[in-house]
């Protein structure tokens, strides 16, 4: 039975979930939030978790309705009174891990405006998939319809509406990351996502000196995973701090766990860049 959605949202604690990678687009660069950010503890034992964990991951991977395994999801946290912070984490997790399979977004699914929980999942879900997938104008279109529905005041929907204004070049999209970063239900999730849409706005004249503040922030936060790193050497990169920007993406290989192929890749292509621009550097001082 669906509660209101002000009873809902007193359900969850307040968590901070664990540690968050280029001028490429490369999606595969967003996995890394995900490889390197455990889902976080929180009203349930960690054996439970995993069990649930898997779970949910076998839904996704049988190919089963969206609507499925976000209702279950759901229910659980309800259920078990999940921090928000978790509910974010495993949604996106799960997010990624149907995307990969080639599974269509959840966009018409029945829990699209729902005020209880599985309302709030169907959000994240639909906002991580478009991040994912870098569709900037598509995750911008799927917010307008959303306008005035329940949740949208959430700190990581906000950030999603940042990500989208950030990568299409919108106005407005600097003072309202101002906003979003202000807001008390802000986590590394919701940082993380404003920070992928920073590195994503090249067109944007303070790009490098905001990514380098909000990195540094998350960094004191105790937030940082290879992915602050790799995208605050992008910040020096731009800023000539080139010394800088090689001690920092070299930090985020070394915090890079095996097997993350692509991710090495999306590193040693931002080295590469770094070398180029100080080799540039040289030529320009000594012509």
């Amino acid at each position: 039975m669906r509660s209101e959605p002000t009873r809902r949202r007193r359900r969850f604690k307040q968590g901070k979930i664990g540690p968050l990678p280029s001028p490429q687009h490369d999606i595969e660069t967003e996995k890394s939030d995900i490889v390197a950010a455990p889902v976080p503890a929180g009203g349930i034992s960690d054996p439970d978790l995993q069990i649930l964990l898997n779970r949910l991951e076998g839904l996704v991977a049988a190919g089963h309705q969206p609507d499925s395994w976000i209702q279950e999801l759901a229910e659980a946290a309800d259920r078990l009174r999940f921090p928000v912070a978790q509910l974010r984490s495993i949604a996106t997790n799960l997010t990624w891990i149907a995307r990969r399979l080639g599974q269509p977004a959840p966009l018409g699914g029945k829990y699209c405006g729902d005020p209880g929980t599985a309302g709030l999942v169907h959000l994240y879900t639909c906002g991580q998939r478009f991040r994912f997938d870098f569709n900037f104008s598509g995750l911008a279109a799927f917010l307008d319809r959303h306008q005035g529905l329940p949740h949208m005041q959430d700190a990581l929907v906000q950030s999603f509406s940042v990500f989208a204004k950030l990568g299409a070049r919108k106005p407005g999209a600097v003072s309202q990351l101002d906003r979003v970063l202000k807001l008390d239900d802000l986590d590394t999730r919701a940082r993380h996502v404003c920070l992928a849409g920073l590195w994503s706005a090249y067109t944007l004249p303070e790009q490098a000196t905001l990514l380098l503040d909000l990195a540094d922030t998350m960094i004191s936060a105790g937030e940082a995973d290879g992915t602050v790193y790799f995208r605050r050497a992008m910040a020096y990169r731009m800023l000539g701090m080139f010394s800088a920007a090689l001690d920092d993406i070299d930090h985020a290989f070394s915090m890079l766990p095996p097997g993350n192929n692509e991710i090495h890749q999306d590193y040693l292509r931002e080295r590469q860049l770094i070398g180029v621009a100080v080799q540039s550097c040289h030529q320009n001082s000594n012509g």
